[in-house]
This record gives structure tokens, C-alpha cells and sequence, in this order.
């Protein structure tokens, strides 16, 4: 079949839906290669992450001069058109206005509404074309995948979708947290970092959501006995000038380092060498870092709240999201445990689930199922 994707997020985005697009896409690509994959993007950035699909097995195209206004929303559906396209899979929330009378078949990938429920983090502006985006996407899309089983219901919630259009796939880990690490590598990463021999890591943006401000609260509650430094992998704001703040009023500066901008082999190592890692977010369409926390054989603190559960299944510790004396005690508990995530049995069944190879078979089901 041959496959059209946008593929904006894939070569512009670092994280979050650019991962999403080019594990979905390599592993398709992977398991069935009969598949004629096409990339379109109104900008094909090359770096460490993007280059392998800069291959001819992928066919990426991007417009040029001033037929890139506008050419996401409009344009495309020509360029689709001229290919030959039988599908099209919009990865990031959308789909292009113009294939509402086009005769395409399309598939829309819908990650989260999280806008709807935290617009302190989303401009005005922002949430409005959100909403327009999301709602067109659904109401004209022939198929739409929710990351989740809470997105799915979200979806169906604000969307009046019917249930049977939409598909829960999850979302795949990148393979790089599968690969064992070397101890050279380890201590590479570590003198990089000036990381100490023991730590607790905080992976995600920084943004009110995310809820690192209670990890701050927690620490400040414990002795500096029982304290472990805490790692802090992201970027913010506003509210990362919060975080800042909280930290300098509760005199923590020494326990806390910051990382930007890793890469994904240096990422693998901050998991596994970390005593466990912390993330209480509030609400997730899917929660990334609790999965890669358990696939790195690494125990992860986060909260009962939305699709968490579903990364987390049995494995992970579980907190009440507002609560700093719960997880004090939840840290204080883990940081005295010898680490250890639990039983290779129990992870392995809960790994399963997100299996990447298992989890294409569903996609590529779906696409033939739709084309």
C-alpha cells in the first residue's frame, strides 16, 4: 500500500509526537516493507534522529518557496494526490482542510486533550486552533487511534465520537531503552553530567502539569539523610522559574541538577543508573516516562491519574498527584529499598503489551482494514 504521513513532528520535534512519528514509522517500515512510506513535511530537518529518513525507503518531500504557506493545511492534499496516495495518516492531531472532499482515506492519531483541562498551559490562541484542529480531524478522519485508553474516552467525551471510529494503539518505547549499557558508556555519561553516585530522576517538560513542584515539596519534607540529589531532564517557562523559586526557598540548589537536550543513548543511561525516578504528572494522554522508566529495569514513582495507570499497569508506585507527604513517604521508602523493580515475570507480561512488533501488526490492520 502506499502510505502518505505527516511527517512535520518527525523531522521538526525532538520529543513527544516527533518520537511518536519515527518509531511508528521505522517500525512499519521494520515488519512491513512492502509498504510504500511517503514523508511530508513543510521543512525536513536533518539531524542524529531524523537522518534515517532522509533514506529513499521513505521518500520524504517538502515544498519549496512560497508554496510552504499554507501548504500543510491545503497544499498537500495535491502533492497526495500525485503520488498516488491510498492512505493518509495525519500522526499529530490533525488533517489537512483539504482533504475533507478529496476522496483520501485517512487515519488521525489523537494523543491527548490536555489543552481542555490545563489551558494554564496553552495560550488562548493556541487552544482555540487546538480545538478546531482536533474536532475537524475527528469529525472528517475514516479512522481515528487514541494512544490510550483515557484519550479514547476524552475523545468520545468532547468529540461525540462514536466508539467503534476510534482504535486504542498504544504507543511504542524506542528500542534504544531496550539496549543494555556498558560500564565505559555509564561512566561517560556520568563525568558528562558531574552526576553523583546515587540519584532520583525526573524526566518531562516542565510545565504545571507535569506537577514537579510537589517533588520539590516532598524533598523539603525529609531529612538530608534520607535525601537523594534529583535529576531534572526538561525545559519550561514560567513555570520553570517556579520550580526555581521553590527550590531556592526551601534551600535545595545543592540536591538539584539540571539536564537539557540529551541524547537518546545518554537518556537509557540516566534511567539505569538512577536509583528510580519520580513522575507525578497530573494527567497524560499516554505518560512515555513511566513506561521507559520500567523498561529500563527502573523503579518509577507516579500518580493514579488518567492513562498513568495504563503505562504504569502493575509496576509502577502509585501516589495521590496533590499529595507531598504521600510521596515524602513513597520516596523515603524506595530510596532505603536496594533497587529492584519487581517480578521479571509480572514485567515481562506487562511489557508485552506495548511489544512493537505486536503493536504495528495492530496498525498495519488497521490500514488495510481502512484503505
Amino acid at each position: 500500500m502506499r502510505i502518505g504521513f505527516d511527517a512535520k513532528r518527525l523531522f521538526q520535534n525532538a520529543t513527544g509526537l516527533g518520537n511518536y512519528s519515527r518509531t511508528l514509522v521505522a517500525n512499519l517500515h521494520k515488519y512491513h516493507p512492502e509498504h510504500d512510506i511517503h514523508l511530508y513535511a513543510p521543512k525536513l530537518v536533518k539531524n542524529e534522529r531524523t537522518l534515517p529518513f532522509f533514506n529513499k525507503e521513505y521518500k520524504p518531500f517538502s515544498p519549496s518557496g512560497i508554496a510552504k504557506l499554507g501548504w500543510r493545511s491545503m497544499g498537500v492534499v495535491k502533492a497526495l494526490k500525485n503520488d498516488g496516495i491510498e492512505l493518509y495518516h495525519g500522526l499529530s492531531h490533525e488533517l489537512p482542510i483539504g482533504i475533507k472532499n478529496s476522496g483520501l482515506k485517512t487515519v488521525v492519531t489523537i494523543h491527548d486533550l490536555l489543552y481542555k483541562y490545563f489551558p494554564e498551559d496553552f495560550p488562548l490562541f493556541d487552544r482555540l486552533i487546538y480545538d478546531n484542529k482536533f474536532r475537524f480531524a475527528c469529525e472528517h478522519s475514516d479512522k481515528i487511534i487514541a494512544i490510550s485508553n483515557a484519550t479514547k474516552q476524552d475523545i468520545m467525551e468532547h468529540y461525540k465520537v462514536p466508539e467503534d471510529k476510534i482504535q486504542v494503539i498504544y504507543q511504542t518505547v524506542s528500542p534504544e531503552f531496550s539496549r543494555e549499557i556498558s560500564d565505559f558508556d555509564a561512566e561517560e555519561v556520568i563525568r558528562k553530567y558531574a552526576l553523583p553516585s546515587e540519584y532520583i530522576l525526573n524526566v518531562g517538560s516542565i510545565i504545571r502539569r507535569k506537577n514537579l513542584e510537589i517533588v520539590i515539596v516532598a524533598m523539603a519534607m525529609m531529612q538530608p539523610k534520607d535525601r537523594m540529589p534529583l535529576v531534572i531532564v526538561g525545559t519550561g517557562g514560567t513555570y520553570a522559574t517556579i520550580i526555581d523559586q521553590l527550590v531556592e526557598k526551601h534551600k535545595l540548589k545543592d540536591w538539584i541538577i539540571r539536564i537539557t537536550g540529551p541524547k537518546l543513548e545518554e537518556l537509557n543511561i540516566l534511567y539505569r543508573k538512577s536509583h528510580f525516578s519520580v513522575y507525578p504528572s497530573l494527567m497524560e494522554g499516554f505518560g512515555l516516562p513511566v513506561l521507559e522508566s520500567i523498561m529500563t529495569q527502573t523503579p518509577v514513582i507516579t500518580t493514579r491519574r488518567s492513562s498513568l495507570i495504563e503505562a504504569g499497569g502493575d509496576i509502577a508506585h502509585y501516589i495521590n498527584g496533590e499529595n507531598a507527604e504521600e510521596l515524602s513517604v513513597k520516596m523515603m521508602e524506595l530510596t532505603y529499598k536496594a533497587k529492584q523493580i519487581g517480578d521479571p515475570k509480572n514485567i515481562k507480561k506487562h511489557l508485552d503489551r506495548f511489544d512493537a512488533k505486536k503493536l504495528t501488526e495492530q496498525l498495519n490492520d488497521l490500514y488495510l482494514a481502512n484503505a
